[in-house]
């Protein structure tokens, strides 16, 4: 069966997947993270030259900002949605759309911030199964937080979900294990319908690009409360 070990970063999360497999890296952090990256994996007993492949729930700076450089390490393959291809080739995160308040005063910090460039060698597609790493999963396409945004369903029933939603509050630091919005999404309307989908699809815990992990119960009653936002222009949401 398939482990998955959450790597605390500072600003993410990134998760490294063992078994009777090689080890899969979801998620690479931010730039500067290289060091946390290496000790998650010295501490799972991975050496991260022997990674099968380093898959990305989506491409954003914390999220992708050590993939160029560990791949080249690793000599593994680089897997994204193709709807994240230009985020990956221009490395900078672009304009970001916010949610809420507190996305609309976080965004100055992370609009346009930067990461090594890369270029995916297997794209990651919907209904994708990624046996030939060894690893029981399916790889499901959840835009909303991104146009090229996917979550990771293990046969086990827990997901990897990224950025589709987070745990608490200030980046997860506050009450981690209650389901929230994420500040930033291109379009927040599709990312609940993506999140219906994973509730339909998962069956364990959501594990997320901050805070967490999340109940799958929790996250179905939080997502019953939620309704649109009248006048919204980004189908923004409100509980």
């Amino acid at each position: 069966m398939t482990r998955i070990h959450p790597l605390r970063l500072r600003l993410s999360n990134a998760y490294l997947l063992t078994g009777d497999h090689r080890p899969v890296l979801v998620d690479t952090g931010s730039p500067g993270d290289g060091q946390a990256l290496e000790s998650g994996c010295a501490a799972a007993g991975v050496n991260p030259r022997d990674l099968a492949l380093i898959l990305h729930t989506h491409v954003h700076s914390d999220h992708g900002g050590n993939t160029a450089e560990w791949a080249r390490r690793a000599g593994c393959p680089v897997s994204h949605h193709a709807g994240d291809r230009e985020l990956a080739a221009r490395g900078h995160n672009g304009r970001l759309r916010s949610v809420g308040l507190r996305g609309r005063l976080m965004a100055p910090f992370f609009s346009g911030a930067a990461f090594p460039s890369f270029v995916a060698d297997l794209p990651a597609t919907d209904g994708q199964r990624l046996d030939a790493f060894g690893l029981a999963a399916t790889v499901i396409y959840t835009p909303g937080h991104t146009r090229g945004s996917i979550s990771l369903v293990l046969d086990s029933g827990d997901a990897i979900v990224g950025d589709l939603l987070m745990g608490g509050h200030l980046g997860g630091r506050i009450r981690p294990g209650k389901p929230n919005f994420h500040y930033f999404a291109e379009d927040a309307a599709e990312g609940m319908r993506s999140l219906d989908r994973v509730l339909a699809t998962a069956r364990g815990w959501l594990h997320v690009g901050h805070g967490g992990p999340l109940a799958h119960a929790d996250v179905a009653r939080w997502r019953a409360g939620q309704r649109p936002q009248s006048g919204s222009s980004n189908g923004q949401f409100r509980s």
